[in-house]
């Protein structure tokens, strides 16, 4: 389990680098996982950003529950299968919908 965590961890990692780094040129926070991840959901249609907000906000929380389990600043050392599962699913919807709305997909 604790493999998938780091895992998940690199997922988003991966997923906010994707994020438009013009946006970051002049910005001191340019490397703020959370800043690009709000990049990202500028990226999808109008009519999706609900969306995209209500996942960007759960996958930045998801950051941070993985940052408190890998520098170990939780009594467990990783979070509850369920827990987990969650946290990988929303990943999973954030990447599916900026995927969705690459140009090379429309």
């Amino acid at each position: 389990m604790k493999c998938e965590l780091v895992l998940l961890r690199m997922r988003l990692e991966a997923l906010a680098k994707t994020a438009d780094s013009s946006f970051f040129a002049t910005r001191t926070s340019r490397g703020s996982i959370s800043l690009r991840l709000w990049v990202l959901m500028l990226t999808v249609p109008e009519r999706r950003r609900p969306e995209a907000r209500r996942l960007v906000r759960y996958v930045q929380e998801v950051y941070h529950l993985t940052s408190a389990y890998l520098h170990g600043r939780r009594a467990a050392v990783v979070p509850p299968p369920a827990e987990l599962a969650a946290w990988t699913a929303g990943v999973d919807a954030l990447e599916l919908l900026v995927r969705s709305e690459e140009p090379d997909h429309r």
